[in-house]
């Protein structure tokens, strides 16, 4: 089922036949937050990848350092849930690139620490209003308080993450 492009409500039918999609699962509540996911992240991610030559890993590590400077693919890894070796892949391809630099950690010289260069925050700030931009258009048919209320129920759920149990145990 494709996303109503128009500004008009979909018809009732197609809203229903979605709703049957969306709730006929045994896991509706993660099947319906994949779906709505799916549909901001996947043509965003695309269209960087297109214009800006960036792969979807890539793109999340930029994310994520333009907010915590300094993390290492590990922490990336613990907190986004993608896989070490692609995460790896893509912070060398970005450091081949001159997005970030990688640079050791003076308490452990195993580990390597992932900073922003110049470029890298260009690239961001290039393609951040299209997602800002995407997202707003996500969250229009809230109001400010069901808006309110969503982020206070997305951060509970966030912050339970960590009782679910490891990853490795999938």
């Amino acid at each position: 089922m494709r996303p109503n492009k128009g500004k008009s409500p979909a018809p009732a039918s197609q809203v229903g036949a979605l709703r049957d999609l969306l709730g006929g699962t045994d896991i509706p509540t993660a099947y319906k937050l994949g779906y709505i996911l799916n549909f901001y992240r996947e043509p965003s991610f695309r269209r960087i990848e297109a214009e800006l030559g960036l792969t979807r890993p890539e793109i999340v590590i930029l994310l994520a350092l333009h907010f915590r400077e300094g993390i290492t693919a590990a922490e990336f890894c613990e907190f986004s849930g993608h896989l070490k070796a692609g995460v790896s892949r893509a912070a060398i391809a970005l450091a081949k690139k001159e997005l970030i630099t990688r640079v050791t950690d003076q308490s452990d010289s195993r580990r390597q620490r992932l900073f922003l260069t110049d470029a890298g925050r260009d690239i961001y700030r290039r393609y951040a209003p299209a997602l800002k931009a995407r997202e707003a258009a996500m969250l229009a048919c809230l109001s400010h308080a069901e808006r309110r209320q969503l982020d206070g129920l997305l951060e509970k759920l966030a912050a339970h993450v960590p009782d679910w149990g490891s990853t490795a145990e999938l």
